[in-house]
């Protein structure tokens, strides 16, 4: 179990050794941490622009529909007048019953519907 144990830990520095073979150490210039900044602000500043833009595509379409709104509620001027009763009424209206009478219709007004 022992022997195990430090089989394994030598495979384990086997492979610490090899990956700091492999991958270097960062160069500590002078320029490394402005270079680190710059590459951290240019993939900052894409997703900035694409929040900008959707704010303003939002406020956009919220002032569009709030225009919207307002235009569909505030009757217009010359708007012609509703009409309203039953299509019956209408005519009715149109054509009152003395008007019937010179046309030749006759009028009952013992009827339960005349007026």
């Amino acid at each position: 179990m022992e022997q195990d144990r430090m089989d394994q830990d030598r495979d384990l520095d086997q492979l610490f050794a090899t990956y700091r073979a492999a991958v270097p150490d960062p160069d500590a210039s002078a320029g490394f941490m402005p270079e680190l900044w710059r590459r951290i602000e240019g993939r900052q500043s894409f997703l900035v622009r694409m929040k900008k833009l959707t704010q303003v595509f939002v406020a956009a379409a919220a002032a569009i529909c709030l225009l919207l709104g307002i235009v569909l509620q505030v009757p217009v001027a010359k708007q012609r007048p509703a009409v309203a009763g039953t299509y019956v009424d209408v005519l009715y209206n149109a054509n009152p019953t003395d008007n019937l009478t010179a046309v030749g219709i006759r009028v009952d007004y013992t009827e339960p519907n005349a007026r």
